[in-house]
């Protein structure tokens, strides 16, 4: 690799891999917008939406507008597959963290929520944890979470 070049090696998916910085860009997927004073603004990352009834969801949406509350520390929405049964469609679970000394109650938490999110954008399920588990880069395991929470374990 030569100074300034951009390279990622997925192992043993070659193609992939030169596909990720084809033209010598890093293709992240990404997707911003830019407002009228030229800044540009990170909206959601392509790839990461849910469906649910019908409706893609950005879970880093719903994670913005629950982030918000006072008490909560970190947190991290995810799909599992949902109880309709309805194939390709997603139930959603806020992962949540609360800062110490911190509780939530379920029904306000899911109230407020119908105020500030469209009906399908409101999570089906609340998994209060310790500590969410992330990678050594900083991002929430939602594998780990979902793992956690089918065995019942959190709120």
């Amino acid at each position: 690799m030569t100074k300034g070049e951009t390279r990622v090696d997925y192992l043993g998916l070659p193609d992939a891999s030169k596909e990720k910085t084809r033209g010598g860009w890093l293709r992240t997927a990404d997707m911003v917008h830019k407002d009228k004073d030229g800044w540009l603004f990170f909206d959601y990352r392509q790839g990461t939406e849910l469906r649910r009834s019908g409706d893609f969801i950005q879970p880093d949406y719903v994670e913005m507008v629950i982030g918000k509350l006072p008490q909560v520390s970190e947190v991290c929405v995810y799909g599992i597959p949902a109880a309709s049964g309805a194939p390709g469609e997603s139930d959603l679970v806020a992962a949540i963290e609360l800062f110490e000394g911190q509780s939530i109650e379920p029904g306000p938490f899911f109230a407020g929520l119908q105020k500030e999110l469209q009906p399908n954008f409101v999570p089906s399920y609340l998994q209060v944890v310790v500590t969410l588990p992330k990678t050594i880069t900083e991002k929430p395991l939602a594998r780990e979470l979902k793992e956690s929470f089918e065995r019942g374990e959190g709120t």
